[in-house]
């Protein structure tokens, strides 16, 4: 009667060693794939998003959605937007926190007749990006935030006057609808209410930061229904994110050779 030979101990750490050179191979390109896979999703979240906004602009006699800004903005008929609530971050002391969690400023009925779009983009989980790993604090325990997306501030807002605003469908022909872009990507520690605002006056100087959270590239929608990923590439666009800590607001120059302003301008308006 033959016996199973059994493994040594050295031809089980060489077995061990080849499995763990096979998983530092294999690894990396797994990493990457699910990235992109999420890359991928995020893109057909703002494909739905525009759908929405077409959807709503096709029932509003070529109006588009609403885009307001401020603590009220979607709340009512003097204020409309496309969505209500803000994303707070725990930083934010003394703000109602609980708009951060609460789909009801995204799909609610509530909100439907002041320039909302969730009458037409109901599924909530559209509104964020699957990248965005954000959270905010509520009784003591971390809750996801649930909007990543903001929209062209000078797409149905009346913004700075030399500059071409758009407040119907006909009217986008400078940048046209295929170069101007209606939702984008917005970094956690920036985003705020549903604008999402270019310092077009001055081409070299930020204002809100998209994300660079898909291979340093965000997610983009444009008016006439197509989507694109776009990676930026200025360090200014990317600072190093601090965890609840929102970035300080208003224009922040940058330089003459600012590439992604001078693209994301030239995308969002142009001057009269």
């Amino acid at each position: 009667m033959k016996h199973a030979r059994a493994f040594t101990l050295v031809e089980l750490l060489v077995v061990i060693a080849i499995i763990a050179i096979l998983a530092a191979f294999l690894l990396p390109g797994l990493g990457h794939s699910i990235t992109t896979a999420r890359q991928s999703a995020c893109l057909n979240d703002v494909r739905q998003l525009q759908l929405g906004w077409h959807m709503y602009a096709a029932d509003s006699n070529d109006r588009l959605p609403h885009n307001s800004s401020g603590l009220n903005a979607g709340r009512s008929v003097e204020n409309p937007g496309w969505v209500a609530g803000n994303m707070w971050l725990d930083s934010d002391v003394g703000e109602d926190l609980t708009e951060s969690t609460n789909i009801n400023f995204l799909i609610g009925n509530t909100y439907a007749p002041f320039g909302s779009i969730g009458g037409y983009v109901k599924n909530p989980s559209v509104y964020r990006c699957p990248e965005d790993t954000s959270t905010i604090t509520i009784g003591g325990l971390p809750r996801p935030r649930v909007r990543s997306f903001s929209m062209n501030n000078y797409m149905g807002a009346e913004e700075e006057p030399d500059f071409r605003f758009f407040m119907r469908l006909q009217e986008i022909t400078a940048p046209g609808p295929s170069d101007a872009w209606v939702f984008i990507d917005e970094r956690s520690d920036s985003i705020n209410d549903g604008l999402f605002a270019v310092a077009a006056t001055a081409h070299y100087a930020i204002n809100d930061y998209p994300s660079s959270a898909h291979h340093g590239g965000s997610s983009l929608s444009f008016a006439d229904g197509h989507t694109e990923y776009h990676r930026w590439l200025e360090p200014t666009t990317n600072p190093p994110l601090t965890p609840n800590q929102r970035l300080p607001g208003g224009p922040k120059p940058t330089s003459a050779t600012d590439r992604d302003m001078s693209w994301l301008v030239a995308r969002t308006t142009s001057k009269k």
